[in-house]
């Protein structure tokens, strides 16, 4: 039996001569499992706030017909095939009237509130420019998601060998607004005039690293970004599966793209080096503990294409020897 057309909120910006005050941007790839939790939930977390949301299906059309049936006052950019995340969301932004422009990730459920917290701290935290959220994982605890850092060997050093300098130590961190370096591309909010000055996501990302990108150019110029406490959802991360190979290879490609972007060719042969071997690693505990653990016996499987593969991501995005040139051209993966 067909559903009847949603509504999802009363402060939904329909009319042409007003402009939102956030427009919340969508890139759904294959999303209709789970987009009516991610939509159905913006409601509730922007009561006080007139918004707009927009959305482009980078996948197979099915989300977008989904949308368009059920939620009539999205409104559904035309897509341009799979051009990934960053123009993706830069097609949205052409598009949008909001002051203030949200990253939402397809497999994010907003709690109550959660819009209008950021929304508020636009006047706490007036010389911000980008402002987001704690994200949790289904036990309500804050997930990895949070971890999100700019890339450096440092880091890559620490995570390598499972000790990651960006891991928060102390939950009770996320209690309190705190001043960041870079926050979750899963839900983040930007003004616009930050975004402009930046030109939008570098399109030469396909997947991951490009929000990172993004905060470490606005970052460099003067720009300050703050995660709210009150400002939390739930994130289905890889759509469910955190530890997917394909997520994994899309991860490193995307570090390896910064890197190829902004360091220099010592530095980047360093980053491959240290990303490979933790990949390894991870690879090697797999095998020997993977029967008494299920848990590495996945992360270990889910990087043994890093490991047996380097050639697919070392290069980054690199349009001739790149991941996505090497898919094209029919290199598994």
């Amino acid at each position: 039996m067909a559903r009847a057309a949603l509504s999802i909120g009363d402060h939904q910006s329909d009319d042409a001569s007003s402009s939102p005050i956030v427009s919340v941007m969508i890139v759904a790839y294959n999303s209709a499992g789970f987009i009516e939790r991610c939509i159905g939930s913006i409601g509730p977390a922007c009561q006080n706030h007139a918004y707009e949301v927009l959305l482009i299906d980078n996948g197979d059309g099915s989300t977008a017909n989904l949308v368009k049936g059920f939620y009539p006052s999205v409104k559904v950019v035309p897509s341009k095939g799979n051009v990934g995340f960053a123009s993706g969301n830069n097609l949205i932004a052409a598009n949008a009237r909001g002051r203030y422009l949200l990253l939402l990730n397809p497999d994010f459920e907003l709690r109550p509130h959660a819009l209008d917290s950021l929304i508020k701290a636009t006047t706490e935290y007036p010389e911000a420019s980008g402002w987001g959220g704690v994200t949790l994982g289904r036990d309500g605890k804050p997930d990895m998601g949070n971890t999100v850092h700019i890339p450096s060997l440092s880091e890559m050093l620490s995570r390598t060998f499972g000790n990651s300098k960006a891991q928060a130590r102390d939950p009770a961190v996320f209690d309190k607004d705190s001043r960041v370096d870079v926050l979750s591309g899963s839900f983040a909010m930007f003004s616009r005039a930050a975004w402009e000055e930046a030109g939008g996501l570098d399109e030469r990302y396909f997947l991951y690293c490009e929000e990172v990108d993004l905060f470490y150019r606005l970052g460099r110029a003067g720009h300050s970004f703050w995660r709210i406490a009150q400002a939390r959802g739930y994130h289905d991360i890889g759509h469910g599966r955190a530890f997917s190979p394909s997520r994994m290879l899309y991860r490193a490609a995307g570090t390896m793209q910064f890197a190829r972007i902004h360091w220099s060719m010592p530095r980047r042969c360093l980053a491959f080096v240290l990303i490979w071997l933790g990949a390894a690693i991870r690879f090697i505990v797999g095998i020997l503990l993977g029967r008494t653990s299920p848990r590495l016996k996945v992360v270990g499987e889910s990087h043994r294409i890093l490991v047996t593969r380097p050639g697919l991501w070392r290069h980054g995005y690199d349009p001739k020897k790149g991941l996505m040139a090497r898919l094209e051209g029919g290199e598994a993966s």
